[in-house]
């Protein structure tokens, strides 16, 4: 269903709409009194209690440039490749061998959906002299998820998306907007390096996930801007998935007129595991392990199963014996790829590393610690810190194989810990 245009600009406060054959929810839930308030680097923040929905638990009082008012999220999950595929059995069959069935993607793409809807804070009617002034960031918004779709039911729902954003392009309040492409499934890399994540019908390489991404663009815009894109990764690969799909936007942008035409900027990265890892599922986790570790860690709604296993981020190394380590990376404070000390990086990981259960244990010091290469992040700067993470990967294996064979080496996750942490959660 493709939205009509508002009669005028008082009722320009389109919310998600239900596109082909992808589900829409009800709006965002509004949140009119926060729970209680925080400082942290100067900065205001509201904490919201636990609730029932995977919302996130830490919002901005007062959004910062790097916040966008119009959000378009796209929640996808494959744990099924070649299921439903009617059109070339043999294909769809070879594609099930291949990869086979993901338990946990659907529960995944759930949360996602949910913790890409978020709160509304303000009020829709007052419009005030700066766009989106007294609303939190994404207070206008349009989230679609897809349960094993194929290629083709990806893009007719990012097009559904740009049609939405065409229309609120009238919109008083609207300068630009931030793209959220979650995934959970199976990602996979071939012989020459090339990275792809896996749908219904076949491998969608990054580049080719790149270009689709930019569909999302509207065809006439009245205002070209820079429109910020956060990838949530979890599934195999998913530092080489990243690298390939940033770098192709970077290229494929290169040669566009910023003031004709809008951009896609990479704002947060959430990546499961580095480029040649794997990203794993537990039998009594509700989710695949990256995902929920994360929503333990940010959502206000704590997964299923958490009290019994209290899994942070810094914990999926040693429940999966050293073979997975996420990686997060936030370029907000970016204004391009000349800086990377403007770049946040968190390799949880080195939590236990650097800050060992027992007292009598001294930290340990980092054998070598790795440093940006300027060159080669201008070139290629996901490559470039999927590189250093690799190197601290290799100091992090050994502890946390001890960790899983001694557990009064670990140091206990705690939710609250969150809100001392002056990098994370990115905001």
């Amino acid at each position: 269903m493709i939205p009509t245009r508002p009669s005028n600009l008082e009722r320009a406060r389109i919310q998600a709409r239900q596109y082909g054959k992808a589900t829409a929810t009800s709006p965002s839930q509004k949140q009119s009194q926060p729970i209680t308030q925080m400082k942290r680097d100067g900065e205001l923040l509201w904490v919201f209690e636990d609730a029932d929905r995977h919302e996130r638990r830490v919002q901005r009082a007062f959004p910062s440039a790097s916040d966008r008012f119009f959000w378009v999220t796209i929640a996808v999950a494959c744990g099924a490749p070649g299921a439903g595929n009617k059109g070339r059995r043999s294909a769809a069959n070879d594609l099930a061998k291949q990869f086979g069935h993901l338990q946990k993607a659907r529960n995944d793409l759930d949360a996602y959906f949910q913790y890409y809807r978020p709160m509304q804070i303000g009020e829709s009617a007052s419009i005030g002299a700066f766009p989106g002034f007294g609303k939190s960031p994404g207070y206008f918004d349009c989230a679609i998820h897809l349960d094993n779709p194929s290629v083709d039911e990806l893009r007719e729902a990012i097009l559904g998306l740009r049609e939405w954003l065409d229309v609120n392009q009238e919109d008083p309040e609207y300068r630009s907007f931030q793209f959220n492409f979650a995934f959970s499934g199976h990602g996979d890399i071939d012989d020459e390096g090339s990275a792809a994540i896996v749908l219904a019908d076949k491998a969608l390489r990054a580049n080719d996930l790149a270009s689709m991404l930019l569909l999302s663009i509207p065809r006439n815009e009245m205002s070209p801007a820079s429109c910020r894109l956060d990838l949530f990764l979890d599934c195999c690969h998913s530092g080489a998935v990243a690298e390939s799909l940033t770098a192709s936007l970077l290229e494929r942008q290169s040669n566009v007129d910023p003031q004709s035409h809008s951009r896609l900027t990479l704002g947060q990265l959430y990546c499961a595991c580095l480029a040649d890892e794997e990203a794993f599922e537990l039998n009594q986790l509700s989710h695949s392990v990256f995902t929920f570790a994360f929503l333990n860690e940010c959502s206000r709604k704590r997964p299923d199963g958490a009290k019994t296993l209290n899994i942070g981020l810094r914990d999926v190394g040693w429940h999966t014996d050293g073979r997975q380590h996420p990686l997060l990376l936030d370029f907000t404070n970016a204004r391009d790829f000349t800086k990377p000390d403007d770049v946040n990086f968190k390799f949880p990981s080195l939590y236990h590393l650097m800050r060992p259960a027992n007292k009598k244990q001294e930290s340990r010091q980092l054998l070598a610690v790795p440093t940006v290469d300027s060159w080669r992040y201008v070139t290629n700067p996901i490559g470039e810190f999927l590189q250093i993470a690799t190197s601290l990967r290799d100091e992090c294996i050994d502890l946390e194989r001890d960790l899983w064979c001694r557990p009064d080496l670990r140091a206990p996750f705690s939710r609250d810990e969150i809100l001392t942490n002056k990098k994370f959660p990115f905001l």
